[in-house]
């Protein structure tokens, strides 16, 4: 249910973001935070290479092609999504505290800028060789996020977290829980995820 905090991070060429990037996964893995992450590029790149198999697959006309080896899966989706459609989709294949997006121009991601690039809409942080200052900030964020996941009921509308105090958290609990024990075939109720769309 949880949304996971998501950062970009931009700048021109041979600013560092990708050993930024790496070394901020690399810490936040090691402190026990899972951490997604995307590339966006203006340039026109494929990692299906032509004439292997899953290019075949896609040439005939499959949308989405996966590659399952003894060490990876690999989804390929052929078209180009936006960055909620690619953000949602992560979030539903697993649970991640993070997701970190490594060329971000949407204008709904914070973002970290790395050299003198003009600034884009929302960012949030300035890289200066300040590692430990954008590393505690992007902590604090994730945090937040993760307040939601210790909770016993939560609610996201529009993919926005509605902090719910205990008596509406209650009502919406007991009423759910009231209906489903009403229906054949739910013995035990554990977890409840329940998504619509309106």
């Amino acid at each position: 249910m949880s949304q996971p905090a998501v950062f970009g991070f931009y700048g021109s060429s041979n600013t560092g973001k990708t050993t930024l990037i790496v070394k901020i996964i690399e810490k936040l893995t090691k402190e026990g935070y899972k951490v997604a992450t995307i590339k966006k590029t203006d340039k026109k790149i494929d990692i299906d290479k032509k004439d292997k198999d899953t290019w075949k697959h896609g040439q005939a006309g499959a949308r989405l092609v996966v590659l399952s080896s003894s060490h990876e899966t690999d989804f390929i989706v052929k078209e180009n999504m936006k960055i909620d459609d690619i953000i949602q989709n992560i979030s539903e294949m697993g649970y991640y505290d993070a997701i970190i997006v490594e060329g971000a121009r949407d204008s709904s991601i914070p973002k970290i800028r790395l050299g003198d690039m003009e600034e884009r809409d929302n960012t949030i942080g300035y890289y200066q060789d300040n590692f430990e200052e954008i590393f505690k900030l992007i902590k604090k964020e994730i945090d937040k996020k993760t307040v939601f996941d210790n909770q016993d009921i939560g609610l996201r509308v529009n993919k926005k977290i509605v902090p719910l105090s205990e008596f509406p958290a209650d009502i919406i609990k007991n009423g759910i829980l009231g209906m489903l024990k009403s229906l054949k075939g739910i013995d035990k109720i554990d977890e409840v995820e329940i998504r619509f769309k309106n």
